[in-house]
């Protein structure tokens, strides 16, 4: 009966080759692919992680590189508006302030103004005064010069400082335009109200921007630089103006330390704004999605070109493994097919030395075993026809040869002859034992009735020279075993024992004992006993492995081989003799009980 295939036996690939194919396919690919997918998950993650990271301290680094370049201008300012000098030549008046006293006030600031930027760092500082003196030095200049500009409009009225970037100065002329400023209205101390002087200090807006972009963490990233809503400056030469407003518009808070994801214009970007302390201005920094995602894009194609390709070198490494062994197989699989046809000397060819390989290997040994057992049966087959051939002629008209002794003996009583008639008694009785009716098993009490009868002609013979023992274990007297066993051993024990001996006398013991399912015959003489290699030609473990044939009758070779036909091993015939003292023979079977027939009342 055919077992259940199964699901994948039934609606599965039905070659050997697929199937092998199938499993690579789950055990190699999958696995693989889904390794694959983690490591671009996780990567992913990793580099996006990183990303932020870099440019989170970028960002910080700029805003405090901007902080520190915009905060000297402060810092000059901080340090003018205490200067004494400075309120002198805004504040004197005109007629009290000579010519030579204000040349040397103009060259004592100049100086000054000279050495605080040599210091900050910064390019220049101004002083827009008004009080209508001549100076010689550009960086004092009359304030009504600059009362229509941008700038001063928004300054102003104004008590705090401010800072102004490059577009607050459009209106200026060529070269008073890239500048980045600080500026702070000076006041008449005798009059808070009264404005006196402007302090302006300037930073060229090159190095600002410079600054600025050279801290970009992407390509496209996007830096700026605002003023409330107004875009100071940006880094973003190639996106629109319409795009870079609906950006600022989507800005997150400021200083809140994380990137937040906007949407402006369709597209997503991660922003993150910044306080400038003291100025009202904000730095802000926005990364494109793309920007922040194309080294894990690129990555992941390069992990699926990867994966690709060791699927296709793995996919044709897997055919020829299993081209290589489906050969094999095959060449197995047909070997077998011919040995089923019925020629049974094809062997494969032995390749590799693999588990195929030691299949191959036992089939060969197999085969060769089966080779030695169909001829040892053909063996078989010929000592059996032999033996039938034997038992028949045997069996040719035993009615005759009873009739013939019965005429013998009423002879010889007749005649009165007793010992012809004794012998010839025991000689019709032993022989109607010796053919039991045509059974090939008999009980083994007959066996050793049949086995007295010889003896006592044997003794009638030879003038009772042998005197015999029977010991007989009654839980084996109905036990059953094949005819015609004890007599030739008593034969050979009486002939080339006993009666080679120079007293032509001697003694026979035959023991019969019983353990569980085991029954051992022991036939014990004292005769002249025999040298080691007879013991070895006749008993001897080597000799019985097969069937040999006897040419003398019923010989010790017929009982072996009668034994290991009816029996197997580890029964037959073992066999202790020393020479001059005699000789004990085995006998060691299993103990078969007679079957019970049907209906008996005694069960």
């Amino acid at each position: 009966m055919k077992g259940n295939p199964g699901l994948f036996g039934r609606f599965g690939p039905k070659s050997l080759k697929t199937k092998l194919l199938c499993t690579y396919f789950l055990l190699v690919v999958i696995p693989l692919g889904v390794f694959t997918l983690y490591a671009y998950l996780r990567v992913r993650s990793v580099v996006q992680k990183q990303t932020f990271i870099a440019a989170q301290n970028a960002f910080e680094d700029t805003v405090v590189s901007l902080q520190q370049s915009l905060g000297k201008l402060d810092e000059v300012l901080d340090i003018l508006v205490m200067d004494p000098l400075v309120y002198q030549m805004a504040s004197n008046d005109p007629d009290d302030y000579t010519y030579i006293r204000r040349l040397e006030d103009s060259d004592k600031l100049a100086l000054t103004f000279d050495h605080l930027c040599i210091l900050s760092g910064i390019e220049r500082i101004r002083l827009y005064a008004d009080n209508g003196y001549l100076y010689r030095e550009g960086n004092i200049i009359q304030l009504r010069d600059a009362s229509s500009h941008g700038w001063y409009k928004a300054l102003a009225g104004q008590d705090e400082r401010m800072w102004f970037a490059p577009v607050d100065f459009q209106d200026q002329p060529s070269g008073e335009t890239d500048w980045f400023s600080s500026m702070q209205v000076i006041y008449n101390p005798r009059n808070v109200t009264e404005p006196l002087a402007v302090l302006r200090a300037d930073v060229d807006a090159a190095r600002i921007i410079q600054l600025a972009e050279s801290t970009s963490i992407t390509e496209n990233g996007i830096l700026l630089l605002l003023k409330e809503k107004e875009i100071i400056y940006h880094s973003a030469d190639n996106t629109p103006s319409d795009t870079l407003y609906s950006i600022v518009e989507e800005l997150p808070a400021a200083d809140i330390g994380t990137w937040e994801s906007i949407e402006a214009d369709g597209r997503h970007y991660y922003a993150q704004r910044s306080a400038l302390s003291g100025s009202g201005w904000y730095m802000a920094s926005v990364l494109p999605f793309d920007d922040v995602f194309r080294l894990s894009h690129e990555l992941r194609f390069e992990m699926l070109a990867a994966v690709v390709l060791v699927s296709i070198i793995a996919y044709l490494l897997a055919v020829a493994i299993s081209r290589s062994t489906l050969n094999r197989i095959s060449l197995l699989a047909q070997t077998m097919q011919a040995v089923q046809e019925g020629n049974v000397t094809v062997r494969p060819q032995l390749r590799g030395n693999d588990e195929i390989a030691q299949l191959m290997e036992s089939f060969n040994k197999m085969m060769d075993h089966i080779d030695q057992l169909m001829k040892e049966q053909v063996i078989y087959g010929q000592q059996i026809k032999s033996l039938e051939l034997k038992a028949l002629q045997a069996q040719i008209n035993p009615h005759f040869l009873y009739n013939t002794l019965d005429l013998i003996n009423c002879t010889a009583i007749s005649h009165s002859v007793p010992q012809i008639s004794r012998m010839v008694r025991s000689l019709g009785r032993f022989y109607r034992l010796s053919l039991s009716g045509g059974n090939e098993r008999i009980p083994l009490s007959s066996e050793i009735r049949h086995a007295q009868l010889y003896v006592d002609i044997q003794n009638m013979r030879f003038e009772d020279r042998i005197q015999a023992t029977w010991q007989m274990d009654e839980s084996a007297a109905q036990c059953l075993i094949i005819k015609i066993i004890l007599q030739p051993l008593i034969e050979n024990a009486i002939l080339h024992g006993i009666l080679e001996k120079p007293s032509k006398c001697g003694r026979l013991c035959v023991c019969v004992r019983r353990s569980c399912d085991i029954i051992t015959i022991t036939v014990e003489d004292d005769g002249v006993g025999m040298d080691e290699a007879v013991r070895q030609a006749n008993f001897s473990s080597a000799s019985g492995e097969t069937i040999s044939e006897s040419s003398g009758g019923y010989g010790v070779h017929n009982i072996r081989d009668r034994l290991l036909i009816a029996y197997g091993k580890p029964y037959g015939l073992s066999c202790e003799s020393t020479p001059g003292k005699g000789t004990r023979v085995t006998i060691t079977i299993p103990a078969i009980e007679p079957e019970t027939p049907k209906g008996d009342s005694s069960l």
